[in-house]
């Protein structure tokens, strides 16, 4: 069964929330990729590259926020 909207933001979410956590890109992948709730995806995290990993994982903590905290992940309002 093809994953419909919900799966996607559950994955989206799920996603945003590792990379927010500094684990290393290949925990994160394997993470993402042994999760049977996300396993429409798995083929999608197979691509991930570690440097691709990293390089959102430094986004998230400089970018990030949570939607309705009012703050940026890096403690700046938002």
């Amino acid at each position: 069964m093809a994953p419909d909207d919900d799966d996607l933001a559950a994955f989206q979410a799920a996603l945003l929330d590792l990379l927010d956590r500094n684990l290393p890109a290949e925990e994160l992948r394997r993470r993402l990729r042994d999760d049977p709730a996300f396993a429409a995806f798995r083929g999608y995290v197979e691509t991930f590259e570690p440097r691709m990993l990293a390089v959102a994982a430094d986004l998230v903590k400089k970018w990030g926020r949570r939607s309705g905290s009012g703050e940026d992940q890096g403690g700046r309002p938002g």
